[in-house]
Order: structure tokens, then sequence, then C-alpha cells
């Protein structure tokens, strides 16, 4: 008597099936880029939520004032990473899609943008997005026009997602001790120039650690007649922490950076270099300034060990978009 075949196993309940989400990446990566070119908040506001959202709101400020800001990109071979419903019993949900920017499709550069659902029926908005690299790293096929919207990456790959046995996308089973991450490097990037430590027990050294910790404590004032706090707030909600197939976690978080700048026996300003972004939105014409507070979104992606320290994988900590400006004028 012949045996009857293994049941397939059933199909695993997702936040989201696949169609769905693929409809509400398209809307996003369409309607997010003509709601650009308008300058249109309330469009953008039913795409977007939390720090992405207001980071959005003050670029347009900045681009109906001729300021030259970064914009968004075109993306295509969007990835799902959809969870298990089981993973997320209640809400918010989300989900994560790693894409290519259509530029340079196959390169490793890789944007990575959450998704997430307040309350059932709601809407799915992103809450943030980042850029890692997910392969062999190699030369674009032309310089990216606005340097991965700022984001430096490491140059190693990270791992890929793990899955179950049902392809479904594991989430990290220590979630909550991941983004632990996100307070350590808050405290990691709080500090006075040139006091930064670059070197930290909690973060792998490197261009986007140490590298940036020494480039704050480099800013061209002279720190004789500036001085110049640097503060980092994690803000936003958690968004989920993917698991990877060595073992390590991969972890976004965002801030909120503010930086304090105080002429210490005289003003200051900010010239036509470097910092030229700085000097028009407090007004332009490289005025001088007893004091300065400039707000910056910041988002960093970590792989983070289940032992020993974390590793930035992409950061936009040295090309932030400002939020803000505001000053004492001499």
């Amino acid at each position: 008597m012949a045996t009857a075949p293994a049941p397939s196993p059933s199909p695993v309940a997702t936040v989201i099936g696949k169609e769905q989400a693929e409809q509400v990446f398209a809307r996003y990566a369409t309607e997010s880029f003509a709601a650009e070119e308008r300058r249109d908040e309330a469009a953008v506001a039913a795409l977007q939520t939390g720090p992405l959202l207001e980071a959005s709101r003050a670029r347009y400020g900045q681009l109906r004032q001729g300021f030259p800001v970064g914009s968004e990109t075109r993306y295509a071979q969007p990835v799902f990473l959809l969870p298990a419903e089981r993973d997320q019993p209640g809400h918010p949900r989300s989900f994560v899609v790693l894409s290519k920017p259509s530029w340079d499709p196959g390169g490793a550069e890789t944007a990575v943008h959450y998704f997430v659902q307040e309350a059932p029926g709601g809407e799915w908005k992103a809450a943030a997005a980042s850029w890692l690299n997910d392969g062999p790293t190699r030369k674009p096929k032309r310089d990216a026009p606005y340097g991965y919207a700022g984001f430096g990456l490491r140059d190693k790959e990270i791992a890929p997602v793990a899955r179950d046995a049902a392809g479904v996308v594991t989430l990290s089973p220590t979630a909550g001790a991941d983004r632990e991450v996100c307070g350590r490097y808050e405290e990691y990037m709080t500090f006075t120039a040139p006091d930064g430590e670059p070197q930290s027990a909690d973060f792998v050294p490197g261009p986007l650690t140490s590298g940036i910790v020494t480039a704050y404590n480099r800013a061209n004032e002279n720190l004789d007649f500036v001085r110049k706090r640097y503060h980092f707030e994690a803000v936003g909600g958690e968004l989920p922490v993917v698991r990877l197939a060595d073992g390590k976690s991969l972890v976004t978080c965002t801030f909120l950076r503010t930086d304090h700048w105080t002429g210490t026996d005289s003003a200051f300003r900010y010239g036509t270099g470097r910092f030229k972004d700085v000097d028009a939105l407090l007004g332009g014409g490289n005025a001088w300034w007893r004091d300065t507070t400039v707000r910056r979104s910041v988002t960093v992606s970590f792989e983070v060990p289940t032992a020993g320290p974390a590793e930035v994988v992409g950061s936009n900590s040295l090309k932030a978009p400002m939020i803000s400006a505001e000053g004492t004028p001499r």
C-alpha cells in the first residue's frame, strides 16, 4: 500500500500579505517622489510618520527657500521582510523593505525602509529609512547624486536575513536588549568638543564611530572661540529588529541631534564652506552669532552581536538633514 505524501506545511500568516506590502511600497516610492516635487506636506503625511516625516517637512521648507538639499531616491528591486503574525500579535505592526537605488540596481548599496501600522485597519506609513551594504562593494555605475542620502556605509556587507523553515523573516527574540544600542549610542555621541571619546567598549572603532567622534572634535571653527556641544536623543517608535543568518541583529535607531554652539569671548560665523547650509537656514549673509542651536535628524543602523561591541553599518551622522536652526545675532 502506497504511503500518502507528507502534507505541505501550512502557510504562515504574516502581519501583511505580500501583495498588499508591494502596493504599500509602490505607493510610497511613487507618491513620496511626487509629493517632494510639489513640496506637498499633506501628501507626505499620508506616507510617512515620526522623525522621517519631520525631516521631510523640514526639507520641503528648505526647498521652497531654494536651499540645495538632498531629494527622494527612486527605488528598484524591493525585497519584502514580512514578520509572522505570531511575532507581532498586536499593534503597532511593522515590516521592512530592502531595495536598490534605481541608478545602480546591481550594486551592494541597499535602502532599508521600515513601515508601521499603528492600529487595526490603519494606513501603513514609513517610519524610518536607512542604508547599508548587503553584498560585495564595488564602484557604482555613476556617482550617487546625494551620496546615498548622505549615509556613510560600512564596506563589509551584512549577513543574509535569517528565515524560518517556511521562509518567513526571523525577528530577534532579544529585540528589547538589542535596541539598548540606541541609548548607548546616544551617550557615546553626546559631548562637548574636543572632549568626545572616540574609543568605546560599546562600539567597534572605524569611520562610522570613532571617525565621526573625531570629526566632531575637529569641526572647522577654532575651539578657542566657540564652545560646541553635541547632544543626541533617541526619538521615534520601536522598529522591528531583524535577525541575521550569522546570529547578529540588525537594529536601526533614529535620533534628534542638537548642536549648541556658543561664542566664548566673541561672536562667530559659519562661513561659506562646510557649514554654509547652516548659514543659509539662519538667514544667510555669513552673519555673526553669539550662539546658535541647530537640530538635525540622524538615522543609524547597527549590527548587534549576542555579546561584544556593536558595529555601525550605515549612518548619516556627518551629513544629517537639518530640522531647524536659530540663534542670537551679534
